[in-house]
């Protein structure tokens, strides 16, 4: 673990001072989010993502950043979000499960805490949960029959999965007026509390995802079962009546 914080830190600094030579005064904010943050990263699947807050984010402002991007893939960065402050203010409304998510675990590098005081609303949280739960239903259907009977395509199917509903899951504990837990194991098991999900199931593919558990099923059985859970909380969004805030 110490190691993979030094590695991480070093990592940051490096990303740090590639940003501030590409933006100088214009930088506000760097904050890193996502698995890295919550050190959740998967053998073999490490990945760090950064938020930088700039006052320009014109493409010709940004240009400068192209020299470093083949680097930082090579380090496992993906291409950063480069957002300024009014754009994340005005898209809380469009966007609240995806800054939900980022809010839920981040490290701010440099500057401003722009995650620490956004805030959310009940009605906008509702609909992207519902809209996000439904389109990714589909694809995870539609991603299953490329898979079937290959038992290391669907648990990486599922690794994939339960990371890309996440948000969707911290948006569900939100309407519960739950508190929504940084690490995923805990976020799933308030989600199985508050929704009446099966915690046992949920927690198990969360460890096979991870690498810490073998099934002890079949593999296709288990999406089966998986997607009926995520079914049931579906249909738990589509009925949701929000009270008054």
């Amino acid at each position: 673990m110490e190691k993979r914080n030094e590695h991480m830190k070093k990592v940051a600094d490096e990303f740090l001072q590639d940003v501030k030579s590409c933006f100088g005064e214009n930088l506000q904010s760097v904050i890193l989010y996502g698995p890295a943050a919550r050190d959740e990263n998967a053998p073999g699947r490490f990945s760090i993502h950064f938020l930088v807050v700039v006052r320009d984010n014109t493409p010709s402002a940004l240009a400068p950043c192209s020299v470093f991007v083949k680097r930082w893939a090579k380090n496992r960065i993906g291409v950063p979000l480069f957002l300024t402050q009014e754009y994340i203010r005005d898209s809380l409304d469009t966007f609240p499960l995806e800054f939900m998510e980022m809010k839920s675990s981040y490290q701010v590098i440099f500057g401003e805490d722009v995650l620490g005081n956004i805030t959310f609303q009940v009605c906008d949280v509702r609909s992207e949960c519902e809209r996000e739960i439904k389109g990714k239903l589909l694809h995870l259907r539609a991603e299953y029959l490329l898979h079937r009977g290959d038992r290391k395509g669907l648990i990486d199917l599922i690794h994939r999965s339960l990371n890309t509903f996440r948000l969707v899951f911290a948006g569900a504990l939100f309407l519960k007026k739950s508190a929504i837990p940084e690490k995923t194991a805990e976020l799933l098991k308030a989600m199985s509390r508050e929704y009446g999900l099966n915690e046992g199931l949920l927690d198990t593919l969360h460890g096979i995802a991870h690498g810490g558990k073998k099934p002890d099923q079949e593999t296709d059985r288990l999406f089966d079962l998986y997607v009926e859970e995520l079914d049931k909380l579906s249909n738990a969004l589509d009925v949701f009546c929000p009270t008054e805030e």
